[in-house]
């Protein structure tokens, strides 16, 4: 229960250096103090793997640092924890409640100078000057402005061919005999079998190094010290339906469930990972109105759907465009980019049967290896070579340069 008590304790730590308890100022400490505070963060899309990560490695550095403090922190606000059903779901099962748990709302708006972040399954934040390490499994954005802020002497460990951030994370756990803890464990495991798709070899989502952790951790979760492959299936299906129960979920809330901000220096465009295919979601009853809702404040939505088969856990892909302004120059622009990449290539095609709805673009994946992590540097790099050639401001482009072409729903 030691990782329980960790994470009950976090609160009060994080308060320590606060002054009264406060969300916007740091407490001043002397000039004798040594004890460091760490904050260790997850991504902004909250996933399982962003989520287990960043609690289990502040446990796992605090047990072997004592002389510090870590704190772990989930980086969404604490009202959109509902929006991370798997997150939810497993936690809960392990006993964690959302009470135990610091959000990113529960930290100031400005950091104190000697306070230290670790960045986990994420490397571009807008923390950098303070991040000391980095544990991810992502392609470097080493042009982001953000990314060359980071210190020099911070550790980056960065393995793209790793299928889950938590295996990273299961190499520092394993590293030294203690801390052991059941629950680290069971959380590492689920993590990396949900990760690599159960290491399905349709989507090839894992690495040799993924495989040989969950079996180290299904040794360690083992009274015989066993691995149990039978087990990954039943809990792979479980994590998939919790991840796919969109049932108390509004539509604009199923968007916002994994959402990512793609910034350039003139827009912000959101990118929707959804549970189900897009081709489903858009057929719904209410999805234009959700899809104009999230999308609000951007000129072009990109939505990522995959979906998993309860049956035999196969694997479907497909991606949607849209413009909310009507800008059908600037989504064709990224559907060519997305349909020209090699690196690897995507193998976007047509959807079988067609639809306009909302005036967008909708194609089906055929090269289920490729992820977000994969498709999100091409739209980036898409929408700024779109910038550069038209050369002027954002509002100018968007809204003046064509009429809003709504469509049908």
């Amino acid at each position: 229960m030691r990782f329980v008590r960790f994470l009950t304790h976090a609160r009060t730590t994080l308060n320590r250096y606060l002054a009264d308890g406060s969300t916007v100022a740091w407490q001043a400490h002397p000039a004798e103090e040594l004890r460091k505070l760490h904050i260790v963060i997850g991504n902004e899309s909250c996933d399982l793997d962003s989520a287990v990560s960043a609690l289990t490695l502040a446990f796992i550095y605090s047990e072997r640092s004592q002389e510090h403090d870590y704190v772990p922190v989930l980086n969404i606000p604490r009202r959109d924890y509902r929006l991370k059903t798997e997150v939810g779901h497993m936690l809960s099962k392990c006993g964690i409640a959302e009470a135990m748990l610091l959000f990113r709302d529960d930290l100031p708006n400005k950091f104190a100078k000697d306070v230290n972040v670790v960045l986990v399954d994420h490397h571009v934040s807008e923390l950098a000057p303070h991040v000391v390490e980095i544990l991810d499994h992502r392609p470097i954005d080493g042009a982001n402005p953000k990314y060359m802020l980071l210190p020099q002497n911070c550790v980056r460990s960065i393995e793209t061919d790793i299928g889950s951030c938590a295996t990273i994370v299961g190499q520092r756990y394993l590293a030294v005999e203690q801390p052991r803890s059941p629950i680290v464990a069971q959380l590492l495991h689920a993590t990396i079998v949900l990760d690599t798709v159960n290491f399905s070899a349709t989507a090839k989502r894992f690495s040799p190094s993924d495989l040989v952790m969950v079996e180290q951790m299904e040794r360690e979760l083992s009274e015989g010290g066993q691995s149990d492959v039978g087990r990954r299936s039943e809990l792979f299906n479980e994590l998939v339906a919790a991840r796919a129960d969109i049932s108390n979920l509004t539509l604009t809330e199923v968007l916002r469930k994994d959402m990512k901000i793609i910034q350039t220096e003139r827009q912000q465009v959101p990118i929707a990972g959804m549970p189900i295919l897009i081709r489903d979601f858009i057929e719904l009853s209410g999805a234009e109105k959700a899809l104009r809702e999230f999308g609000i404040d951007s000129n072009l939505l990109v939505m990522l759907g995959m979906y998993v088969s309860p049956v035999d856990g196969t694997v479907q892909r497909d991606v949607g465009l849209i413009s909310l302004a009507g800008q059908s120059q600037l989504v064709e622009c990224v559907r060519l980019a997305l349909v020209g990449c090699h690196e690897p290539s995507l193998d976007l095609r047509a959807h079988d049967v067609g639809s306009r709805f909302m005036g967008g673009c909708y194609l089906r994946q055929h090269n289920l290896r490729a992820t977000r992590k994969h498709i999100q540097p091409v739209i980036k790099r898409a929408l700024m070579e779109w910038e550069e050639i038209h050369g002027f401001g954002c509002n100018e482009v968007y809204f003046f340069k064509e009429k809003p072409k709504l469509g049908l729903s």
